[in-house]
């Protein structure tokens, strides 16, 4: 344990370490890694409707290695792909600074095999920015943040057992707002339209008519995705059986899945032809047809312009506001380095499902 001396005080000595209770502030930190494509840094913001584990180390800290990362370890193994549930690591330093370098945190990142975003914060002369914000005593330092972004526990170190009582009562809190979903940076494209409301759409004709979920409600589905897709498309075709995928796992759970055919150049094709393509390519869902582009240019094209890939897919929750959105070309599911981006596009479009069908189990209509 690396400790560091309260500052003093002009009028009832040393305060008390932490911020617990408190709003949690800015963390400050500028350099990072292990961070989502495209993204530069984070912040607490970030993570709104989350349970947040941050933990604050320096690379040269006997506690920290001793009982600080076995204890981050055995929280990440056990709440591995838990969507509401978020770990970063910042190493914090107020000492040993020619020791403790941004380099020596992102190799003591991965000696202890963190794939999680691994900040470092602080320099000679200025210190940690985190560590004054949030009055944190040294290192290792745990804080836990509720999903309203209040501060629940900031301290040294907390044990495993007790860290999941704690994380267990905050997952169980409710708050109020449409659920948060992590969505893809603005970089990507088409961003402008998540939280807007998506168009009533009017196909030219439904070949597959997308069943009603299996709920006592079937008013409305929970959450409905529509996939625009075409038969002259590789990316399609390698996207269409994680859709699939996508569709057998969460359809009987509330989850409307359909993919919408627009032909290349926009013309007529028979509806046996697409029948055939979307059973070649894996899919076996409902299928509506947009043979004239309308649609998908009401829906997206026609929004700033749009450029790019028409394999645009909208993820849109029960009250038809569009919560997630991925501009294309393709995703699915894979090990190979070659397919990053396409795997962890899918982890994502599967996680805001979870959050939408979790967060429409739980309205007082339901």
């Amino acid at each position: 344990m690396t400790v560091l001396a309260a500052l003093p005080s002009a009028t009832a000595g040393p305060p008390r370490p932490g911020i617990e209770g408190q709003k949690a502030p800015s963390w400050g930190v500028e350099q990072w890694i292990n961070l989502p494509p495209g993204t530069k840094t984070i912040d607490v913001g970030d993570f709104q409707g989350k349970v947040v584990y941050l933990y604050g180390f320096q690379s040269w800290c006997p506690g920290c290695r001793r009982y600080g990362f076995p204890t981050l370890n055995q929280l990440l193994g056990e709440y591995d792909d838990t969507e509401d549930v978020a770990f970063v690591a910042v190493q914090t330093v107020f000492e040993g600074f020619s020791t403790n370098t941004a380099l020596r945190a992102w190799e003591t990142a991965r000696q202890f095999n963190l794939d999680i975003p691994v900040g470092h914060d602080g320099k000679a002369g200025v210190g940690s920015v985190l560590m004054r914000r949030y009055r944190t005593g040294g290192t290792p330092w745990v804080v836990i943040i509720d999903k309203k972004g209040t501060v629940r526990f900031n301290d040294f170190h907390i044990t495993p057992a007790n860290a999941r009582k704690l994380i267990e009562r905050l997952r169980a809190e409710t708050i109020g707002g449409p659920p948060a979903i992590e969505t893809l940076p603005p970089g990507r494209g088409g961003q402008d339209l998540v939280g807007k409301k998506f168009p009533n759409l009017r196909f030219d004709r439904w070949l597959k008519v997308p069943p009603e979920p299996d709920q006592p409600d079937k008013k409305r589905p929970k959450a409905t995705l529509y996939r625009w897709w075409t038969d002259t498309c590789h990316f399609c075709a390698v996207s269409l059986p994680a859709i699939e995928k996508l569709r057998e796992t969460y359809e009987p759970k509330g989850l409307r899945v359909v993919c919408v055919y627009h032909p290349k150049p926009p013309r007529t094709v028979d509806d046996e032809t697409i029948l055939a393509t979307a059973k070649r390519l894996g899919y076996h869902g409902a299928i509506a047809v947009d043979e004239d582009w309308s649609e998908l240019t009401r829906a997206y094209l026609s929004s700033s312009g749009r450029r790019g890939a028409t394999s645009v897919t909208f993820l849109v929750d029960s009250e038809g506001v569009t919560r997630f959105l991925h501009p294309g070309p393709v995703f699915f599911r894979s090990r190979d380095p070659r397919h990053k981006q396409a795997d962890a596009d899918e982890r994502l479009i599967r996680r805001a499902i979870e959050v939408l069908l979790a967060s429409d189990a739980q309205r007082p209509d339901r």
